[in-house]
């Protein structure tokens, strides 16, 4: 009877087993026509970007629509070249048509006929040839000053030897800032400059967190700190020589750059593109009215050189 049972649930498991692939090979096909499914329906978006600063020798608006993701793609970018595009300074009461430039494709005219003044604020309308509009307002950041962004405190540590990369020191620079605004956002785009004990000297980007973008903060101070391993080039500075202690901060170089809003939201937005083609999709900021996409940012910014 043992015998009998056992042989009983053998034929069992084989008959569970030839149901298990058979399942398998329907699950297989189903997954195979999954794949053919088609993309989703293209819906046709206009693309409007506008970055207004006090810097810009001109006014221009970059006006076209976007293309489908799927299939085949193009290098050629469609414009619309028969819209109407003005730039208004709403706090002066002036405005502007651009004209359509054939040369470059954008909407633009000389900065003479519409200057882009700080703390002003502007808006940008545009009316396509089938009566579709769109527009979007921003404020000029506030001027920047040579002195608005300071040295804070600073360390930089004794060389190390990295047997794969060469002297190394770690350094820690704190820069600081205490005239910045609310709803305005700062970024320190700087070089940092090292000294050794034979007078030579090193050079290294300063990064911040995340992408170095702060919001102002008003009467408060605004910091940056770059706390980092500085890598000083298998050790050849510029004099040729080899570093050697004692390592000092010799000053940093660079430009202190202040965003509006919708710059600013472009900027990280593209900061974290990091063109991994299996990183989530990033979704653009875009600050038009009536479904356009693009942004309308704004931006200033000052050069300056900060020492101990």
């Amino acid at each position: 009877m043992k015998i009998v049972l056992k042989y009983i649930n053998s034929r069992v498991k084989l008959l569970l087993l030839s149901v298990a692939v058979l399942s398998l090979m329907g699950l297989g096909s189903c997954i195979e026509k999954d794949a053919k499914i088609p993309p989703p329906e293209y819906s046709k978006r206009t693309s409007i970007i506008c970055y207004l600063s006090p810097r810009n020798a001109n006014v221009s608006v970059q006006l076209g629509y976007t293309v489908p993701y799927f299939g085949v793609q193009s290098d050629t970018i469609a414009y619309y070249a028969d819209a109407k595009v003005t730039v208004s300074d709403l706090t002066a009461g002036t405005s502007v048509v651009l004209p359509f430039n054939t040369v470059d494709f954008v909407y633009r005219v000389n900065k003479n006929k519409m200057p882009i003044l700080n703390e002003h604020q502007y808006r940008v309308d545009v009316i396509l040839a089938d009566g579709r509009s769109y527009s979007a307002s921003t404020q000029i950041p506030p001027k920047l000053g040579p002195v608005d962004l300071q040295l804070g405190k600073f360390s930089v540590g004794k060389l190390e030897q990295n047997q794969q990369f060469g002297p190394q020191v770690s350094v820690n620079v704190e820069l600081k800032s205490g005239n910045t605004h609310k709803g305005f956002y700062y970024s320190p785009q700087f070089d940092i400059v090292l000294e050794d004990g034979n007078g030579d000297f090193y050079g290294n980007r300063m990064f911040f967190k995340g992408s170095g973008v702060e919001e102002g903060l008003g009467s408060d101070t605004l910091r940056f700190f770059y706390q980092d391993r500085m890598w000083l080039q298998g050790g050849g500075g510029m004099g040729g020589g080899t570093a050697v202690d004692p390592m000092k901060f010799n000053g940093a170089e660079g430009t202190f750059w202040v965003f509006d809003k919708g710059y600013a939201e472009s900027y990280n937005k593209f900061f974290e593109d990091t063109g991994n083609p299996f990183a989530e999709p990033v979704l653009l900021y875009s600050n038009w009215s009536n479904g356009a996409v693009g942004t309308l940012g704004s931006f200033d910014w000052e050069e300056m050189t900060i020492t101990p």
